[in-house]
């Protein structure tokens, strides 16, 4: 297994804080609000960028496209309170009717609904949802990373709470640093990182060389027909060699052709992140046309409309499975909220919003699901030729076991009757030297599950 951290970490900490301690205090600037950071941006000229660390936008073209991009997307949007998670990481709370989504799909207070019409009922030899977590071997909790609670009074370096009145939203702040990360406004939209190319298992896109060579998978499926899908998976802080690589753990409901797709879990995606790039941070993703010309992530388009003001979308984990140790775990749950609803997202017990019904085709998944998919994907860039080192997972193969192996657990999916499921999962990946999979079938509260996962580059992964 991988690791990022050098053993001579705690040693250079120790010294930088002796050094700091004889330096004199600084005045910390203070995070400018959602306006002032616009009008920041707006002044901003690429030369500015050029040799910044991280700054990769391929033009002058493309840095006043993402300009004008950040100009859109806040364009409405009304800011009433803003904290930074960590340094670097901002939170906007907006007034929920005011975000991109709702101004896209044309929401008001009249038409507003905050969650689903309907549940998914439990099958007589399903447990319920409260045995399933008492008999859990991991946390099983609401991390504070990902889920804001004025109740616990927490306040950022400048005394701002960090949590969102009823009636907003959080929204993590996008700016120009993040975007211009990324090549293009295309690059940064993408799940791929590449316009054009596949997102799926077993789907091809514009570029099948770079998408067969690239991206590779430990995942298990199920093709029928369906209104959601459920599973509990173990957060790992996967290592990943490159910040152009990511490492995840998820689910996928899919249909169409070309394929429509949404998808939640977590993920580790350095140059997406400007603060904890190597924790895992919780995502969700859709495409409507096979990651062709549409998809983002989280709220970074208007294609979702978040209705919770507890789920910090895009957030980053604080705690992290450990090998042999202490498993932490988050149940994310994707519903139709039948056949005229919408698709929501549940993290946890909480119902964070949805993606519109009419994003999607008749062909696609507007009315159900045709497939419904588990497991993990990496980013493989060859870097020197050979196979990145980034882990899937835990970075240990599905051998290894309990307190070693990734794993997903209780895994269900809700039929077009409204009712949870077992699926009859089907294995699949890329090469099992580098990454594998291996699903079993419980009569305890795990059910259906799988280990899966591997360290990438090494024997038989060259």
């Amino acid at each position: 297994m991988n690791t990022p951290y050098s053993h001579a970490l705690p040693r250079r900490l120790l010294l930088a804080g002796l050094i700091a301690a004889t330096l004199p205090m600084v005045a910390q600037a203070a995070t400018p609000t959602l306006a002032d950071s616009l009008a920041q941006m707006d002044a901003e000229q690429i030369g500015n960028f050029i040799g910044r660390p991280g700054a990769r936008v391929r033009d002058n073209a493309q840095f006043e496209r993402m300009k004008t991009y950040l100009r859109s997307h806040y364009q409405g949007v009304v800011a009433n309170h803003h904290f930074e998670m960590s340094p670097g990481e901002v939170f906007d709370c907006v007034d929920a009717l005011t975000q991109p989504g709702a101004r896209r799909h044309g929401l008001t207070a009249a038409n507003w609904v905050s969650k689903p019409s309907m549940r998914p009922t439990e099958s007589m030899d399903e447990a319920s949802d409260a045995d399933q977590e008492r008999g859990a071997q991991e946390r099983h909790q609401r991390d504070p990373g990902i889920f804001l609670s004025p109740a616990r009074g927490e306040v950022d370096a400048e005394g701002q709470a960090k949590s969102c009145a009823k009636g907003t939203i959080p929204m993590k702040r996008l700016t120009l640093p993040k975007l211009a990360a990324f090549e293009t406004l295309e690059h940064f939209r993408h799940k791929r990182g590449r316009p054009g190319t596949s997102g799926l298992p077993g789907q091809q896109g514009g570029d099948m060389q770079v998408q067969a060579s690239v991206h590779e998978y430990a995942h298990a499926y199920d093709y029928v027909s369906n209104w959601g899908a459920e599973s509990t998976l173990n957060i790992w802080k996967s290592f990943v060699e490159l910040g152009s690589e990511f490492s995840l753990s998820q689910i996928w409901v899919t249909g169409g052709s070309p394929v429509e797709t949404i998808e939640a879990g977590w993920q580790v995606y350095p140059n997406r992140q400007s603060s904890h790039e190597y924790d895992a941070h919780l995502f969700i993703y859709s495409t409507q046309d096979g990651y062709a010309n549409t998809g983002c992530y989280d709220l970074t388009c208007d294609d979702f409309v978040q209705t919770n003001s507890d789920v910090a979308i895009g957030g980053y984990y604080t705690n992290h499975s450990q090998v042999n140790g202490t498993q932490y775990a988050q149940k994310i749950l994707i519903y139709k909220d039948g056949t005229l609803g919408h698709w929501w997202i549940k993290v946890g017990d909480v119902y964070a919003g949805y993606y519109p019904r009419t994003l999607y085709d008749t062909s696609g998944i507007r009315n159900q699901a045709a497939k419904a998919d588990f497991g993990g994907e990496i980013v493989n860039s060859w870097p020197g030729g050979r196979h990145t080192k980034t882990d899937m997972g835990s970075g240990y193969k599905p051998a290894s076991g309990s307190g070693y192996a990734a794993y997903q657990r209780t895994i269900r999916y809700v039929n077009t009757s409204n009712y949870y499921a077992t699926p009859s999962l089907t294995e699949s990946r890329t090469k099992s030297a580098c990454y594998d999979i291996d699903v079993s079938t419980s009569t305890g509260t795990w059910k259906t599950y799988f280990y899966f996962g591997g360290e990438g580059y090494g024997t038989g992964c060259p």
